[in-house]
């Protein structure tokens, strides 16, 4: 998820560095397993998306990490009707497919629907980066705020009392998205602000996956 929205953040953190983090874990473990890796990011109504084919090599993980992070040396890919139609003709074979976003969209039903029918063909799971942090303001002695949503431009008044409750919303959005996934039979890993306990986290699912599916 190369949105807008993922470049803002509170305290010099902003959800771009976990979604890299993310990147970086899942990466290492393909290095770790000899296995081609390779990106497609995507903005927040994956119209855009941009991509890197997959090779394997840590350099290669570092080349992918740079074009995330500085977004440049990505190809486009063209668009066709459907998400799952898309990315279904641009992957060679059955591969491992973690979406890494915090699911924040507009149209979460959908995207969830076309990941579903991506999984049909490949194993698709979704890691999910909590970002609710970044919506825990400080105390404000206003009692409205002006906002504005970096992905669409448009403006919005709301009360104190509304942007205290952000952060809430917010866990409350993902953990539902969280239980439409599992329901869709998408797994689902939450990383969070521990660094540690969420690359450790991630790293052994992934892990345990890619063993799964040899065994199989």
């Amino acid at each position: 998820d190369e949105s807008a929205s993922t470049r803002c953040g509170v305290n010099g953190v902003s959800i771009a560095a976990a979604v890299a983090r993310a990147i970086a874990t899942i990466g290492m473990s393909a290095v770790f397993f000899q296995d081609p890796f390779g990106l497609v990011t995507f903005d927040g109504g994956f119209s855009q998306l941009g991509t890197i084919r997959p090779r394997t090599g840590k350099s290669h993980v570092v080349h992918c990490l740079d074009a995330y992070q500085e977004n440049r040396g990505l190809q486009p890919v063209n668009r066709t009707a459907d998400l799952s139609t898309t990315l279904s003709g641009y992957f060679r074979g059955t591969t491992m497919l973690p979406v890494v976003s915090d699911f924040l969209f507009d149209d979460t039903p959908r995207i969830l629907r076309e990941l579903t029918l991506l999984n049909a063909a490949h194993d698709v799971f979704l890691v999910m980066i909590d970002s609710a942090y970044a919506f825990e303001l400080p105390p404000l002695s206003a009692g409205w705020i002006d906002t504005v949503d970096v992905e669409t431009g448009r403006t919005r008044t709301i009360s104190r009392s509304t942007a205290a409750g952000l952060a809430g919303k917010v866990r409350d959005w993902q953990d539902n998205v969280a239980r439409a996934a599992g329901n869709a039979g998408l797994d689902v890993v939450r990383v969070g602000l521990d660094q540690r306990q969420s690359d450790i986290a991630l790293s052994e699912f992934v892990s345990e996956r890619r063993l799964r599916k040899t065994r199989n």
